[in-house]
């Protein structure tokens, strides 16, 4: 009697187009709840249920796949990255948004010069929030490589971005006309969930590589390398928040803010093409390095892995 033919190895939960699903089906709730409240029964103001899966349908999908590439020598468990994603995205926020505040108070002149430098600064503080929310979700954790800060810092920047485009959606209806208020929050829900993963997930995540990198003896180390990855990504944080600012007080007030809209979003559109090529390089190095160091060539980021065979990029 011959043996069975080996079964082919089982897809765990959605399969690899899981992020697919996840995405499309939160966006179609989404957009579904938004014009009921709106058109049907004239809610203008937002509902939770509308935030939630605005802010979360993208950074969700992500989160998947991000779980789904997981290997069992990364030591990242899917449980861990969940929390991370929301627990973590959550107090990064919370944190960031207090320092912040106290930032916007400092004795600066103006209200445009107080708006520029809290823009400005804001690189330096959201970023140290996150990598802070990233070692303490980090804590028991056996593998401390680049690859595994990548998913940390990954999962940390998607929670951020997540409950950050909650409150931008929710402000983008704050002195708008009523019958302006539907298209203000699609246009922002839309644009920063299209722009967003290529941002905050991405700078925290290399930030964790390379403080994970850095790992010594399962104690992390704040090394020159640490200090000038951190002082890169903040400023160009900074200027992604900056940019957009100094183009609106110079066009939106003085009367074009179409030209200040194009102009800002342009310049948005190329910071996260910047930072995605940013992220295919070193993710290309890292795969280099255990391609020379096992002799083997495994996928390195989720990012690029899933690039690779249609599913939604994962860091």
């Amino acid at each position: 009697m011959s043996e069975p033919a080996p079964l082919a190895a089982q897809r765990k939960w959605l399969g690899p187009k899981g992020g697919w699903i996840i995405l499309g089906a939160m966006l179609l709730v989404w957009l579904a709840h938004l014009l009921f409240d709106q058109l049907v029964l004239g809610n203008l103001e937002l509902t939770p249920n509308t935030l939630v899966l605005g802010g979360f349908a993208m950074t969700s999908a992500f989160i998947y796949t991000m779980a789904y590439r997981l290997r069992p020598d990364d030591g990242v468990t899917p449980l861990r990255l969940l929390l991370t994603f929301l627990v973590g995205g959550l107090v990064a926020t919370e944190l960031a948004f207090i320092l912040e505040d106290v930032v916007i108070h400092l004795p600066v002149g103006s209200r445009a010069n107080q708006e520029i430098l809290t823009t400005s600064l804001a690189g330096i503080v959201e970023e140290a929030c996150k990598l802070l929310v990233v070692i303490v979700a980090a804590r028991g954790l056996k593998v401390r490589t680049a690859r595994s800060g990548l998913f940390m810092g990954g999962a940390v920047g998607f929670g951020f971005a997540a409950f950050e485009d909650m409150r931008y959606a929710f402000e983008s209806i704050t002195g708008v006309p009523d019958h302006g208020r539907l298209l203000a929050v699609i246009q922002t829900t839309v644009g920063r969930d299209v722009i967003g993963p290529l941002e905050h997930p991405i700078m925290s995540a290399l930030l964790a590589a390379a403080l994970f990198a850095a790992t010594r003896n399962g104690r992390f180390r704040i090394t020159p390398i640490v200090i000038g990855v951190y002082l890169v990504i903040s400023a160009v944080h900074g200027l992604i928040d900056t940019v957009p600012a100094l183009i609106n007080q110079s066009f939106a007030r003085n009367g074009v803010p179409a030209i200040a809209f194009v102009l800002g979003f342009a310049a948005q559109v190329v910071f996260a093409i910047g930072l995605g090529v940013a992220w295919l390089i070193y993710t290309r190095h890292l795969k280099a390095l255990s391609r020379s160091a096992e002799g083997t060539d495994p996928p390195v980021g989720a990012v690029a892995e899933s690039l690779s065979n249609g599913s939604p990029p994962g860091v």
